[in-house]
């Protein structure tokens, strides 16, 4: 990254943004410091930390404060995981974060699931269909493209902006019904964040091809009111092929403690566990897990802010008639431009003024070039990235 984009930027606060500075601990000098080069809005990181690890975080203030190993198994977090989400605590796979979970498991289970069957192992040698991945269009990138790319056969759902991003049951049971798959669903979905399907559309496909694995991601699933989703998370006990997956990175704004789990059954728990050491999720990174997950207050303030910076956003994006913003209910904004420009082209320019953004790679011979996607930072960098929107896109028709 050059020198110069590392040079604090001039930033005036809004009177939206007065209005939050006590809230939020900061001043208006200290405001326009806040906003470090370079800012990555590209991740989906989280904001705020439950005020509870607080307290966790001061525990540690001396010298000997991190000399012991914490218990092999991270039983503590894995109770409160339990209390949480409604399984046994022997349901609970740690890791560190969701990706390595992702990267570990998955290419296991598609592996034991093709050398479980000779008819498998045989289509699987002569074109890689032994046992295909099945993802919706508009997905979490990496898990089919990563399978396309070493050559698994990879069935993508319809899904779009016509069907809300959606995806219809009854093209995963065509698919399914004609041959064993792992089906992945990020829900809510990265990079659309919204649900995709319910737990009423779904259940029954999991029910009914149980030689199916039916993986649903819940990275972000915290951003959702419960009363306005239920969670895929009570069904696993039920069901040895579902598979739901989540992360302390982004509700919990957790990321540096890198904590992850995945809830299946106790003896793929096991199989899982026996491939890593013990000890994997270090003391303070798992009672912080702890102390978020116990603290009653923090979600419902995140969705409320979540809810007012999206607000934000949308009021700044609907001044450019040649973007169109997407419908979220997570902590980032999918949106795509109208009159021929790329996503790929501003984030280049914003990479210029220092500031990153997620575009959508293509993958299994689909591609996404007017489409890019924001995550929501703290108010002032949402605000600092507006003040480079307006500059770079503004009101007017695009100057080739």
């Amino acid at each position: 990254m050059d020198q110069a984009l590392r040079i604090q930027p001039t930033y005036a606060p809004s009177s939206h943004d007065a209005s939050a500075i006590h809230e939020h601990g900061l001043d208006e000098d200290s405001l326009a410091d806040r906003v470090e080069l370079p800012l990555n809005l590209g991740l989906n990181e989280g904001t705020f930390q439950p005020k509870a690890c607080l307290g966790v975080l001061e525990q540690f203030g001396h010298r000997t404060s991190m000399r012991r190993y914490t218990s092999a198994d991270n039983d503590a977090l894995r109770e409160a995981i339990s209390r949480i989400d409604g399984v046994p605590p022997e349901y609970v796979f740690l890791h560190n974060g969701s990706g390595p979970i992702l990267k570990q498991v998955i290419p296991d289970l598609i592996k034991r699931s093709i050398k479980s069957s000779p008819a498998r192992v045989l289509r699987h040698l002569i074109n890689k269909s032994g046992y295909p991945i099945v993802a919706p269009k508009f997905t979490y990138g990496k898990v089919p493209g990563k399978a396309a790319a070493i050559g698994l056969t990879v069935h993508t759902l319809p899904c779009g902006p016509e069907s809300g991003f959606r995806v219809d049951p009854a093209d995963i049971e065509a698919y399914v019904s004609k041959r064993d798959a792992l089906v992945y669903i990020a829900n809510p979905n990265n990079p659309t964040g919204k649900v995709m399907i319910s737990i009423e559309e779904l259940e029954p496909l999991i029910a009914k091809y149980p030689k199916s694995i039916f993986w649903v991601d819940e990275a972000y699933v915290h951003y959702i009111d419960p009363d306005q989703h239920d969670s895929f998370a009570p069904l696993v006990a039920r069901y040895p092929n579902l598979f739901v997956m989540r992360t302390f990175s982004f509700a919990y704004g957790l990321a540096g403690a890198r904590v992850g789990y995945l809830l299946t059954q106790p003896d793929e728990v096991l199989a899982q566990a026996s491939k890593l050491t013990n000890y994997r999720v270090g003391m303070l990174s798992a009672q912080l897990a702890v102390a978020a997950l116990e603290d009653p207050d923090h979600l419902d303030f995140l969705r409320q802010e979540c809810k007012e910076q999206r607000a934000v956003y949308y009021e700044a994006l609907a001044r450019y008639p040649s973007v169109e913003a997407f419908d979220s209910d997570t902590n980032f904004i999918l949106c795509r431009f109208t009159d021929g420009r790329t996503g790929s082209w501003l984030a280049d320019e914003l990479d210029k003024r220092g500031i990153h953004i997620k575009t959508l790679g293509s993958h299994c011979g689909h591609t996404f070039e007017p489409y890019f996607r924001i995550t929501l930072g703290l108010e002032h960098e949402n605000r600092f990235l507006i003040a480079q929107l307006d500059e770079l896109i503004g009101t007017g028709p695009h100057q080739a």
